[in-house]
């Protein structure tokens, strides 16, 4: 397998890649992280060519444009992955929204949907986390940026990061990633007209990828709440809890759970490949 490779790409998103000859993979992480989060995962899933972004305002790529919204972000991150010829889509809690947004603007492009704790546009809210966000712009506006942010993201509650705090190597690599957060966001009402769009249950009924839904038994009730929605209204999708597992799915059970993805992706590219040929 290749070693990670880091490109930039479209000039408004940054990538990296880990390349295989099998298809590719395109991964979308959670908010105030970048690419580096799925370095481990990726290492249980030779088989598959990876791309991650970073979005914007994240890691390597430029701010968020003034007026972008949730749809737009969709549009954006889908074309690019039509033209990396991505297969699958995988996204982790704000990433799954965003992987959602993909899967809806772009019906018929992919073969599969991964979602890891999805929160939804315009969906179930956890006030923990409304709470933190404004105390954040408060500290933002009065310190500006500082590790303070940081550890005031990283702080339970809202939940976030208390079943990544069971795992110390984890929890210091997501401290170290965050830490290196611009926080530009928190300038602006920006993050808002993203987090503010609501993405209609008739619209999640467009999403013709096979969809797995993976949470924490220890989530926050507002994105077990999101998953039900999600999972009731894509025909194609099945909902996985996982115990004793918190919010960051998909990072705090890599050793676990990467035989789940392994074979959604290869159960997906199946019925495909079957569709296409009687078509």
């Amino acid at each position: 397998m290749s070693s990670l490779k880091r490109t930039d790409v479209f000039g408004d998103l940054a990538s990296s890649s880990r390349p295989s000859d099998g298809e590719r993979v395109l991964w979308i992480h959670g908010y105030t992280m970048d690419s580096r989060i799925w370095d481990e995962l990726w290492s249980y899933l030779p088989n598959w060519h990876h791309v991650a972004i970073d979005l914007p305002g994240h890691g390597r790529s430029p701010p968020l444009a003034a007026g972008t919204d949730l749809s737009d972000l969709g549009r954006l991150v889908g074309r690019f992955a039509v033209e990396q010829d991505i297969q699958h889509v995988v996204g982790l809690s704000f990433g799954g929204m965003i992987a959602l947004q993909v899967t809806i603007e772009y019906p018929d492009a992919f073969a599969s949907l991964v979602l890891g704790a999805p929160a939804l546009g315009g969906g179930p809210q956890d006030r923990h986390a409304q709470a933190r966000n404004l105390e954040l712009m408060r500290m933002y506006s009065t310190r500006s940026v500082g590790p303070w942010l940081r550890d005031l993201w990283m702080t339970s509650p809202p939940n976030i990061f208390a079943g990544a705090s069971k795992h110390p190597e984890l929890w210091h690599r997501l401290r170290d990633i965050v830490g290196e957060h611009r926080w530009s966001e928190l300038a602006d009402s920006r993050m808002r007209a993203l987090t503010g769009y609501c993405q209609s249950l008739n619209d999640l009924r467009r999403v013709t990828a096979a969809a797995l839904i993976l949470i924490g038994d220890e989530d926050a009730e507002a994105f077990k709440r999101s998953a039900e929605l999600i999972r009731r209204r894509i025909p194609t999708c099945r909902r996985v809890y996982l115990e004793q597992t918190g919010h960051l799915t998909l990072l705090e059970r890599a050793a676990t759970i990467h035989p789940l993805i392994d074979d959604h992706f290869r159960a997906a590219s199946r019925r495909r490949s079957t569709f296409h040929s009687a078509a």
